[in-house]
């Protein structure tokens, strides 16, 4: 893929990112503020630690000294992030529950195969698909229980589904 076409895909991340940002319900914004920043001081720890080990890279880099995805890590997962708190549908059936928490990372795990495998935004060393599935798991879920942890004050039972 041309250096152009790459660019552009990060552009056009950052603006939809950006546009889902600004979508955000006004009675959820609060929420969205705690699991945006909560998902970006993760994501960046993680970042580093698989950057620095060697076990992907990012060829097409943003900033000339960030060796991570500044467009992942700082944009389009945390807003992902938001999502996934503000929409999570607590009090209904385990199954469901369950199927929402995996359809995320199920889809960021399909969509960077796909771009690690097309362009040159990302490439994998020692790394796999499923690390992503399950470290994108892994950190979705803590931005949940930590915004529920957060807002327990509305949950007259302090339930931490």
């Amino acid at each position: 893929m041309s250096l152009m076409a790459e660019r552009m895909i990060l552009i056009a991340v950052w603006g939809v990112s950006l546009i889902g940002l600004v979508l955000v319900p006004k009675r959820h914004r609060r929420k969205a503020q705690v699991a945006f920043l909560f998902q970006q001081f993760l994501t960046w720890i993680m970042g580093l630690v698989v950057v620095q080990n060697g076990w992907l890279s990012y060829p097409l880099r943003e900033l000339k000294h960030n060796f991570t995805s500044l467009t992942f890590e700082i944009m389009a997962y945390p807003t992902i992030a938001v999502y996934l708190n503000i929409f999570y549908p607590a009090g209904r059936k385990l199954g469901l529950r369950i199927l929402y928490i995996a359809a995320f990372p199920a889809g960021i795990t399909l969509l960077e195969i796909v771009i690690e495998t097309y362009t040159e935004l990302i490439d994998y060393h020692s790394w796999s698909w499923y690390w992503t599935f399950l470290s994108t798991w892994v950190t979705l879920h803590l931005s949940l229980i930590f915004n529920r942890w957060f807002f327990r004050e509305n949950d007259p039972e302090g339930r931490l589904e």
